[in-house]
C-alpha cells in the first residue's frame, strides 16, 4: 500500500476548495474571442453590469493576466483586498457587481505580468477557489483573445462553463473565431452562442446604422459551427466613451439603444 504525500493532500484540498466555491455559483459564462480588437471586454463588462442591474447576484472575473482592462472599464482604483481569513475579497462596483482581476494585485497600472503557463493557471484557479464570491447567480469570465492557457485553464476547471464567442464581421476576425470554435470542439465543449460585435456603426448625428464589415459573415459562421447568433451589436461611440470613463453605458443610460440590446442579451442568458 502506497503512502499519501503532503503534495497529494494539498492537491486534494485545493480540488475540494474549488468544487465548494463553484458549487455556490449558478450559471458560469466564458466570454472569449479568437482575435483581439473585437470589443470583447467592453461586452463582458456591460453584460455583467446589465445582469447586476436586473437584480442578479453577479461576479466578473478578468483572466486576461497580461492585459487586464476590466478594472479600468469599471473605474475601479483598488479592485482587490485580503480578508481576515486570507481569502481575496472582490471589489464591488455599481449595483452589487463583484469583480476580481489581477490588476488589483499589481503595484501600478503599468506593471507587466511576466508569467509562464503554470503560474498563470495557478493564479486563475486561486481566483476561482480562494476569492470570497459567496453565492452568485452568474459568473462572467472575461478571457484574453485566442486559445491559450487562460481559456484552457477555466474550461478544465469548470465542468459547466458555457462559452460565448465574440467576433466582428471582419474576415480575419471570422477566421480566428472559426479556429476558436475548433478549440472548443477539441476541448469537448459546446458554445452556447455567437455574438456579432461591432456589427455596424451608429452615426452620432442621424442615428442611422452604417455597415463596417460584412453583416452576414457572423451569421454564416454561426450556421457553419452550429451555434445560435445571440446578438448583433453596434460600434457605438457613447458606449466606447463610457468604457473609457469607467462607467458602463448600461448603468449610465439604461434607456440607450445599445443598453437595451445588452439587456436583451442578458435576458437570453437568464433563459439558457
Amino acid at each position: 500500500m502506497g503512502t499519501v504525500s503532503f503534495l497529494d493532500l494539498e492537491k486534494e484540498r485545493r480540488r475540494k476548495d474549488l468544487a465548494a466555491a463553484l458549487g455556490r455559483i449558478g450559471k458560469k459564462f466564458l466570454v472569449m474571442s479568437g482575435k483581439g480588437g473585437v470589443g470583447k471586454t467592453t461586452l463582458a463588462v456591460n453584460l455583467a453590469a446589465a445582469l447586476a442591474a436586473r437584480g442578479r447576484r453577479t461576479g466578473l472575473l478578468d483572466i486576461d493576466l497580461h492585459g487586464p482592462s476590466v478594472a479600468g472599464a469599471l473605474g475601479l482604483a483598488c479592485p482587490l483586498a485580503a480578508g481576515a481569513d486570507g481569502k481575496l475579497v472582490p471589489a464591488e462596483s455599481g449595483p452589487g457587481l463583484k469583480v476580481v482581476t489581477i490588476q488589483g494585485l499589481l503595484p501600478n497600472h503599468d506593471e507587466a505580468v511576466i508569467w509562464r503557463g503554470p503560474k498563470k493557471i495557478a493564479a486563475i484557479r486561486r481566483f476561482l477557489s480562494e476569492a470570497a464570491w459567496e453565492d452568485l447567480d452568474f459568473l462572467i469570465i472575461d478571457a484574453p483573445p485566442g486559445t491559450g492557457d487562460e481559456p484552457m485553464a477555466v474550461l478544465e476547471a469548470i465542468d459547466d462553463l458555457r462559452p460565448l464567442m465574440v467576433t466582428s464581421g471582419h474576415k480575419l476576425a471570422i477566421n480566428d473565431a472559426a479556429k476558436a470554435f475548433n478549440f472548443l470542439k477539441a476541448m469537448r465543449r459546446r458554445p452556447v452562442g455567437l455574438i456579432d460585435n461591432q456589427s455596424y456603426f451608429v452615426c452620432p448625428r442621424c442615428g442611422g446604422g452604417v455597415d463596417i464589415y460584412n453583416r452576414e459573415a457572423a451569421r454564416e459562421l454561426a450556421g457553419r459551427v452550429g451555434a445560435p447568433l445571440l446578438a448583433s451589436l453596434p460600434l457605438d461611440l457613447e458606449a466606447a466613451r463610457a468604457a473609457e470613463e469607467g462607467r458602463p453605458l448600461v448603468w449610465r443610460r439604461p434607456d440607450h439603444p445599445f443598453s437595451l440590446l445588452i439587456a436583451e442579451l442578458a435576458e437570453k442568458l437568464e433563459q439558457l
